[in-house]
């Protein structure tokens, strides 16, 4: 079993109830609820099916029910393995080339639709539909909130690092595990939301209803007024040979199993895609335990956030820009990659190629928008709106202030006559949409015999948990473009107490005073 024992952040359940199934025919065990991709990747297990075309080999990708490659055939019936939890029993087996039909004499088991209604049904419990619900609860909506995972939170679960953004609208500072757990508990307080998890909507029908179907047993049909889509996105694949080997999957898949299932999935890793979620990905591998090769990156710039960067390189990741994977190899599952550097259209340089020995490669390229049933919704004329993801892919503290106001529009479009939304608020959302500014020049630092703090932190990006927990109000904004993107800087007194070297997301604060001529004493993150 390669189960994470040990996390710097993350608290390892005990006493999970351990339940056997078998996986084709060898006895395997796993925790009783658990998605039965991570039970089986927890056994060692990577291909999970048989491609109809030359017999090659699939494994996972998205691990967040947004494809397919995951299927397998459970107890006679193929499923998708992420969004499937595990049970006592279960006979699991290789999905080889198309599913065959049910035997036309097997029993149809099913139970009596059930029709409920509602004001706003929201889908999708991330950080966007769980802050809409929240704020149509508190206008007095009836709301039936619906997401197909077994806890509220989405990527909110998958996040282990402190959060940017500001404080007031979406909880800087704080990881986002904690963050999904407030939300949750705060939906979870309204007597007027009703909840559905491991529950897919499958259709939305012109007479203004939608499908569930509810923990794969039986269906309930909504009536509702309005229709919020919050069900985020899905991770977008790269062309190179070997791209769908087992072992070659997204980078989100990856936090699926190595924090919300803590599953060591990987021993050694490479990541293509130098976003903030490929440099989080690193990060997050390095607290499982797992090495990390390199990040490589096709644009001549890196894409995410300096503080990050940063960060992953200080810990010994090297990141290597102007270059691309161009094939990967094993016998039925990763091996090894090879990457190149590119010119200036793009191009391989093949003289360039060098090889990583590793057994995953992560794909961090990007998201697609999962808004179809928007579309569908749209055409049939219902009153429907999206957010999040969903509607625009951003950082998750920019859908949840997203949500926020998706909400209140929701509330207006109802006929709540008080639910305006302030100019403020719009312009608090484009700020936290903001891709990266300017990056500054390192300022010499100013060491004294007491404490100040040294800031790392260069790029312009929405972000201010620093000024907001100085006991002293010392830390403030440089005001040049008068918005939380602005970079600190240290006015007045510090009384060495470190809240800003705690509370700082990028770990881009330090807390310095000088010992004697030669000597500084230095507080890190």
């Amino acid at each position: 079993m390669t189960r994470i024992e040990k996390h710097p952040v993350l608290e390892v359940p005990q006493g999970q109830k351990v339940v056997e199934f078998t996986f084709d025919g060898k006895k395997m065990t796993g925790y009783e609820g658990e998605a039965v991709s991570s039970a089986l990747f927890a056994n060692g297990v990577r291909q999970f099916s048989i491609h109809r075309n030359g017999k090659a080999p699939q494994g996972i990708f998205c691990a967040n029910g947004q494809c397919s490659q995951c299927t397998v055939i459970i107890d006679g019936l193929p499923q998708k393995s992420c969004i499937t939890p595990l049970k006592a029993g279960m006979k699991i087996e290789t999905l080889n080339g198309v599913p065959k039909l049910a035997e036309d004499d097997r029993p149809v088991e099913h139970t009596e639709r059930r029709n409920e209604s509602c004001d706003v049904l929201v889908v999708g419990g991330g950080p966007s539909g769980l802050n809409a619900t929240i704020e149509l609860a508190q206008l007095g909506f009836n709301v039936i909130l619906v997401d197909d995972k077994a806890k509220l939170g989405g990527k909110l679960l998958l996040q282990t690092h402190k959060f940017f953004g500001s404080e007031e609208d979406c909880f800087a500072g704080t990881r986002g595990v904690d963050i999904a757990h407030i939300l949750e508990e705060k939906v979870r307080s309204f007597k007027n939301v009703k909840i559905y998890t491991e529950t897919s909507v499958i259709g939305v029908f012109k007479d203004k209803k939608a499908g569930l179907f509810v923990e794969n047993k039986h269906y309930v049909v909504v009536d509702f007024k309005g229709l919020i889509l919050s069900s985020g996105a899905r991770e977008k694949s790269v062309l190179f040979k070997g791209n769908d080997l087992p072992g070659v999957y997204g980078a989100g898949a990856f936090q699926t199993l190595v924090n919300r299932d803590l599953v060591k999935a990987a021993k050694k890793i490479l990541i293509i895609g130098s976003g903030n979620v490929g440099l989080i990905g690193a990060y997050h591998a390095l607290q499982a335990g797992i090495e990390v090769a390199a990040i490589v990156e096709i644009a001549p710039k890196i894409n995410g956030y300096k503080v990050h960067a940063d960060k992953i390189r200080r810990m010994g990741v090297p990141i290597y820009l102007s270059t691309t994977v161009i094939a990967a190899e094993g016998n039925g599952k990763v091996e090894r990659v090879t990457v190149a550097e590119v010119d200036e259209k793009w191009n391989p340089i093949l003289e360039t190629a060098r090889t990583y020995e590793v057994d995953t490669l992560l794909v961090a390229v990007g998201l697609s928008s999962a808004d179809e049933l928007y579309t569908l919704a749209d055409q049939y004329g219902f009153n429907v709106m999206k957010t999040g993801d969903c509607d625009e892919i951003a950082e998750a503290s920019s859908a949840m202030f997203g949500g926020k106001i998706t909400g209140r529009k929701m509330a207006a479009a109802l006929g709540k006559t008080d639910a305006a939304i302030d100019e403020s608020w719009l312009k608090k959302a484009a700020v936290l949409k903001s891709r990266p500014g300017n990056t500054k020049e390192m300022e010499k630092p100013v060491i004294t015999a007491a404490f100040r703090p040294k800031f790392s932190c260069l790029q312009e990006i929405p972000c201010n948990p620093c000024t907001t927990v100085c006991a002293k109000k010392a830390i403030k904004l440089k005001g040049e473009t008068g918005t939380i993107m602005d970079t600190p800087y240290f006015d007045g007194e510090c009384v060495g107490c470190g809240m800003c070297v705690a509370a700082c997301p990028g770990l881009a604060v330090a807390l310095v005073k000088k010992v004697d001529e030669a000597k500084a004493e230095i507080v890190l993150p």
